[in-house]
């Protein structure tokens, strides 16, 4: 069970260097007016905010199986 903690702190980390990577594009692209990238920006952040939600509240689920799986020595 500690395997699936161990994944899905895995996949926060690295779904969160993506998002970060992909709004870090999003300020950095000129061949866009300011209203274009402004748009994208917010739309990263929502993107960004939901997928962080979502693993949190998988961590936050699986951390008291992965514990007591530690517990009990299985």
């Amino acid at each position: 069970m500690e395997w699936r903690l161990l994944t899905a702190l895995a996949v926060l980390i690295i779904g969160n260097g993506y998002w970060a990577l992909r709004y870090y594009q999003a300020t950095r692209q000129s061949s866009r007016n300011e209203q274009q990238r402004v748009a994208e920006m917010e739309s990263l952040q929502d993107h960004w905010l939901q997928f962080s939600t979502v693993a949190i509240i998988l961590i936050m689920l699986l951390a008291p199986l992965a514990r007591q799986a530690m517990l009990s020595g299985g």
